[in-house]
């Protein structure tokens, strides 16, 4: 049986925007003719609820198709994209975009060669900096414009505020919600609240340093981080508070993808230093079209115990915890008037309920300890907004997401290639 590879062509666009168009290979072509030229993918929802923006994974080796660019023929004959995707563990899934699925229900979806260039784009990832200017110690300074070459590697000494990076770091969105995290000693998640449904994040961060604290018709960045963990940052647990992955040798940081269903940022921190161990720390981020939540998937060559995360506190906000010890998945959250903006806000983390060590509070945080399997761990993050295209006002709006993130992870849709 011949074994399926990809490979990723990348172009750019008119924009100028970095494209990646994935086929999908055998390793034999003289015999890949003996492939079926299409496939029926049957999806049913066995829960007892309906799920809404799904993303479906199909692992690539089991569709056995040929050389080619694919869509996704919904029942209803809407054409969706194919996109090939990479987790953590290099582990290749053809995912393609679901709106509802009814509980009990199934659908055949028809993967054929095609093209999807009519498809919106629905999620966006980018890394910029200045070019032209010059470092003068920790700041950058200077005429200068800007570049995006998604990706770029930092010593561990790279501080806050060198004005060099646009937002400081990484920005990744979907049409719901978008985010960034600063890429220098902070290492927290900090959140852009959208009032469309568009993609943003390539104007945001140009028109002066930090002009996005300020509503704009796009929307703001409407959380306050400081020194807490914003939502869903990287820590660990030092028995008394969170600390932040601050103390590290280098830092290499790339865009994964940049796709229409599906955006992602890689970062390995090297030689991070934490509870007495040294270790190189990888974390993905993903992001697909139609969620407010991102998924983080974290892995270390070296066992760190104590791997945390959390929620800032804020006195405006109520903490809800979820108490379904039976659930595979659970979360703590928070809701209230705790934007920037003075607007109503959630805030959410979702983890594998058994790898919840604690769930504790420090002087900035709430926090959820984790215990990794294997070296890794993996959590979903998530905001809502008054004033997204969706306003989430009150908390039953606020439960109502939750709940919908906790259907979408607890009820895996069984799949079945024909």
């Amino acid at each position: 049986m011949d074994k399926l590879i990809n490979m990723s062509i990348l172009r750019f666009s008119h924009q100028g925007v970095l494209i990646a168009t994935t086929l999908l290979l055998s390793s034999t072509l003289s015999v890949s003719s003996t492939f079926a030229q299409s496939k029926n993918v049957v999806i049913e929802n066995k829960g007892a609820k309906t799920i809404v923006d799904y993303t479906v994974e199909i692992p690539v080796a089991d569709l056995k198709l040929p050389i080619g660019n694919y869509i996704g023929v919904l029942p209803d004959k809407t054409i969706v994209p194919i996109e090939i995707s990479t987790n953590i563990n290099n582990k290749e899934s053809a995912i393609l975009p679901i709106g509802k699925l009814s509980a009990g229900e199934k659908q055949t979806i028809k993967i054929q060669k095609g093209s999807s260039d009519s498809y919106p784009k629905r999620t966006y990832a980018e890394l910029s900096h200045k070019t032209g200017g010059e470092f003068d110690g920790p700041k950058y300074v200077g005429v200068h414009s800007w570049v995006k070459p998604n990706k770029i590697t930092l010593p561990g000494s790279f501080t806050d505020h060198s004005y060099y990076i646009k937002y400081e770091g990484p920005g990744w969105e979907s049409d719901k919600v978008a985010f960034r995290f600063y890429l220098d000693n902070r290492n927290a998640i900090d959140v852009f609240g959208k009032k469309t449904t568009g993609i943003v994040l390539p104007a945001v961060g140009v028109d002066g340093f930090d002009n996005y604290h300020k509503m704009a018709p796009w929307g703001m960045d409407n959380m306050k981080v400081g020194k807490a963990l914003g939502i869903g940052s990287i820590a660990s647990w030092d028995g008394s508070k969170a600390v932040r992955v601050d103390k590290k040798d280098s830092t290499s940081c790339y865009i994964q993808a940049d796709g229409k269903v599906r955006s992602q940022v890689k970062t390995i921190y090297y030689g991070w230093e934490t509870n007495g161990v040294k270790t190189n720390l990888t974390s993905l981020i993903s992001i697909d079209a139609g969620s407010r939540a991102s998924h983080m998937e974290l892995s270390v060559d070296k066992a760190v115990p104590n791997i945390a995360t959390g929620i800032i506190k804020d006195k405006n906000s109520e903490l809800i915890i979820s108490n379904d010890k039976n659930s595979e998945w659970s979360y703590i959250a928070t809701f209230g008037k705790q934007s920037l903006n003075n607007d109503m806000q959630g805030l959410a983390i979702f983890a594998k309920t058994k790898q919840i060590k604690e769930i504790t509070t420090d002087e900035r945080n709430h926090v959820l300890v984790l215990t990794p399997q294997n070296n890794a761990v993996e959590y979903y993050f998530m905001p809502t907004w008054e004033l997204d295209p969706e306003p989430v006002v009150t908390k039953a709006d606020f439960m109502k997401c939750i709940d919908e993130v906790l259907n979408r992870l607890n009820n895996q849709i069984h799949i079945s290639i024909k």
